[in-house]
């Protein structure tokens, strides 16, 4: 990964606390001139991430003590920024593929003036929340940007532990070492949030967890939750985890307890947020939470290094991180009245960070509940007829403009039947979807039991007579009831209308994606030869548009 980092203060301390990867620091007080000059060091080079940072009152130092007007001051501003955006969207025409990270501004606190900040026309508290008001509108006009919120880093750690004067007179740098780390932290958790390196599923006890108190014991008059005193912040930490489906997080419940009184409670307590209808899996038994925890990842077909695991029981977390490293399990608050405020700051912001919300993320739960149930009928009959049973119909898109954001999330978040792992930014599928040199394929998915919504996407390059598969990759969840090989066919057959003869493929291993090695083969491609570490393959395309039929 490569990332440029450009503002109108000395960022030089920033290293410190960036990975041992490429960076490109632009000199102190060049960044506009660097993104507009095509013969710059920033534009000569290519960079995953630009990052912009414009310290607030170096941005409106001709205007922030002279105590202009607002509608003057506001003019001045606009001015401003009009320059940063035009130089951001010439890069970006350059750069289709870099994305970018703008922070929100924070202006200083004006003690000298006093109530007149809020009581006049001098309100530089509004001018801040103009300039970022305009930042963010910028970043929803124009593909793979992005901010980072650096405002409220700043109201949470505080003004005189970020800014440091004695540092902006001696070498321009205006912030602490401390608001450096802030913000290396910030910069990477965004990141994870842009290319789906987060995790899938929570999975919660229940006993002094989502209530005070014991469910066998206590019983269902007698568990602490209301809407006073302690009962009210289990409550209120149950509507916290209850949001985090609507961001397409799976929940799930690892417990050990009496089934019967479990369910009691969440189903009848008149008190409960959350109720049998919010989870996905449910393991509620006196076996050990390790061996259940295994069973929710095959059960949801989720690998364990996508789980967080939240537990009032020291000796339970100690046991579920000694045997399953891979599972996130943080620390619990002594006070229940600390546990909204320790979920959004300690598991929400670190684990499941998110810039992205799609149709599909918020009926997650929905369909991971019918793969349940798809899981349950298979067990009953035969393959084929269960797949007869199942009534499965694939619907098939090409460069539908609605998909493009779930098309890029989709190539994130897919890690196991995805052949080659590549990644295209945003823009790039915009642009594929104007030109003619790329087809865009997707697919959604429906059987008996609901709609998956869009679960498959492939891009095509298209060579005259001949076209190259460059992605191809579907949702687990859908693998082995042969949809792939029926959005294979649905390919196939577009690209023989089109009049192409040959089609070639590209399998590239990685330690994730291994139930798609034989894919190609199973369809009928041919071997022609390997590359590095990848397996080429080739095909008539007629031959296999007949072919997938006997498939599907």
């Amino acid at each position: 990964m490569s990332i440029a980092i450009l503002s109108n203060i000395n960022m030089d301390p920033l290293k410190a606390f960036l990975p041992a990867e490429q960076h490109y620091f632009c000199p102190y007080g060049q960044y506009a001139q660097e993104l507009l000059d095509p013969k710059s060091p920033l534009n000569t080079r290519e960079f995953n991430t630009l990052y912009l940072h414009l310290e607030g009152e170096e941005l409106v130092k001709e205007i922030l003590y002279t105590l202009i007007d607002a509608k003057e001051a506001g003019i001045l501003i606009a001015d401003k920024l009009g320059l940063v955006f035009g130089g951001l969207d010439q890069f970006r025409k350059r750069h289709p593929a870099t994305k970018f990270l703008m922070t929100t501004v924070v202006l200083p606190p004006l003690k000298f003036l006093n109530y007149m900040d809020v009581n006049s026309q001098y309100s530089f508290s509004l001018l801040e929340e103009d300039i970022n008001r305009e930042i963010i509108r910028f970043s929803q006009t124009c593909a793979q940007f992005y901010v980072l919120d650096w405002k409220s880093v700043v109201m949470s750690q505080g003004w005189r532990d970020t800014v440091d004067e004695k540092f902006w007179y001696l070498g321009r740098i205006k912030y602490t070492r401390k608001a450096f780390q802030a913000m290396a932290r910030e910069m990477q958790n965004i990141d994870n949030a842009i290319n789906g390196k987060i995790k899938k599923v929570l999975v919660l006890d229940l006993d002094n967890t989502l209530w005070g108190g014991l469910a066998g014991e206590d019983g269902i008059a007698g568990i602490k939750l209301s809407e006073d005193g302690p009962g009210k912040a289990y409550r209120d930490f149950q509507q916290a985890v209850k949001s985090m489906s609507n961001l397409g997080v799976l929940l799930a419940i690892n417990s050990k307890n009496n089934a019967q009184d479990a369910d009691d409670i969440l189903a009848h307590h008149p008190m409960m947020v959350l109720g049998p209808q919010d989870f996905a899996a449910c393991q509620v038994n006196w076996n050990s939470k390790v061996d259940n925890m295994k069973e929710l990842a095959a059960q949801l077909n989720v690998n364990l290094d996508s789980f967080v695991f939240i537990d009032d029981d020291p000796r339970e977390r100690a046991m579920v991180r000694e045997a399953l490293p891979e599972v996130f399990v943080p620390e619990f608050p002594p006070d229940p009245a600390h546990l909204k405020t320790w979920f959004f700051e300690e598991v929400v912001y670190g684990q499941f960070p998110k810039v992205l919300v799609t149709k599909e993320d918020r009926e997650k739960t929905i369909q991971y509940k019918a793969h349940a149930e798809r899981l349950l009928v298979s067990k009953t009959m035969g393959m084929d007829d269960f797949l007869q049973h199942l009534e499965i119909q694939v619907g098939v898109y090409v460069n539908d403009q609605r998909f493009v954001k779930r098309t890029v999330q989709l190539m994130q978040k897919t890690n196991q039947f995805n052949m080659t792992g590549r990644q295209f930014a945003q823009a790039e599928i915009e642009g594929f979807l104007k030109g003619q040199e790329m087809l865009v394929f997707n697919a959604d998915y429906r059987d008996r039991f609901g709609y998956e919504g869009i679960i498959g996407t492939s891009l095509v390059r298209l060579k005259k007579d001949s076209a190259v598969i460059e992605v191809l990759l579907m949702s687990c969840r859908v693998i082995g009831k042969k949809a792939e090989y029926t959005f294979l066919h649905h390919i196939m057959g577009h690209l023989k209308d089109r009049g192409i003869s040959t089609v070639a493929a590209e399998f590239i291993p990685t330690q994730k994606n291994r139930v798609a090695a034989d894919f190609y083969q199973n369809a009928g491609f041919q071997q022609v030869g390997t590359k590095q570490d990848s397996i080429q393959w080739q095909a008539e395309v007629m031959r296999m548009a007949d072919a997938l039929k006997e498939k599907i």
